[in-house]
């Protein structure tokens, strides 16, 4: 069952994670107008703060955690941190699911967690999908240098073309796009949940205000049983009923 060492894997994941940290500081620091001091000062302020200050903090200080730098010409890689993508592996073992989908894979960190979770139980597809055609070469890289390439089935192009041509039934929805497109991509999704599906929104604390319209639907929607996780970004854990 397994094609790869924990050790390569997670050799592979620490690069990854560390690629991301450098890039999204990088362009924190452009946007910060202070010292390189202040600048310092003010990424401790932010790690110790409670998740759920965070996208206050960033707003405050005129920072952007929007998933974009085409004003800079630079693909961020934007990927879950490692606490996260534990939590999401572990969210598989536990729920066991036959097909997920991932909405923003960007460069297949999470995908890798998802594949990881499905190879140790025997099973199982995760739908990953990405608009940019190198970073979608880079997952394929990535899944094929694990040998997990079998777990994984990659859609490349516009996330909701994507979503309208699916069919079938997804057991777990991972939602990492956009803030501002969560709403619209849930809706489109609905028709492929089950009663227990589950979906999880990453971002909902630092991208408080554009994630409102999804956030107030599955609060009030009675298909649904929703809660925001007070845990990294804030994560919202919505059970179709």
């Amino acid at each position: 069952m397994f094609t790869h060492s924990t050790d390569q894997l997670h050799a592979l994941l620490s690069e990854l994670h560390e690629q991301s940290e450098t890039q999204l500081l990088a362009r924190a620091r452009k946007q910060f107008p202070g010292s390189d001091a202040e600048f310092l000062s003010l990424a401790r302020r932010y790690n110790d703060l409670a998740p759920r200050l965070r996208g206050k903090f960033l707003r405050e200080h005129g920072l952007s955690s929007e998933d974009s730098d085409a004003s800079q010409g630079t693909e961020l890689s934007l990927s879950v941190s490692a606490q996260m993508g534990n939590f999401l592996r572990n969210m598989v073992l536990t729920h066991r699911p036959q097909r997920i989908l991932e909405l923003g894979s960007s460069y297949g960190v999470s995908t890798l967690y998802f594949a990881d979770a499905l190879n140790r139980l025997g099973n199982g597809t995760v739908v990953a999908t990405e608009l940019d055609p190198v970073k979608c070469t880079r997952i394929n890289e990535h899944v094929s240098a694990m040998g997990l390439a079998n777990q994984v089935e990659l859609k490349a192009g516009d996330v909701f073309k994507t979503i309208a041509a699916l069919d079938g039934v997804f057991d777990f929805v991972f939602i990492d796009i956009w803030a501002s497109g969560y709403l619209d991509a849930f809706k489109n999704i609905e028709r492929l949940l089950r009663p227990g599906s589950i979906v999880l929104a990453d971002n909902m604390f630092t991208a408080e205000d554009a994630v409102k319209p999804f956030k107030h639907y599955v609060d009030n929607n009675p298909a649904f049983s929703s809660t925001t996780l007070d845990f990294e970004s804030g994560v919202e854990f919505t059970v179709v009923l």
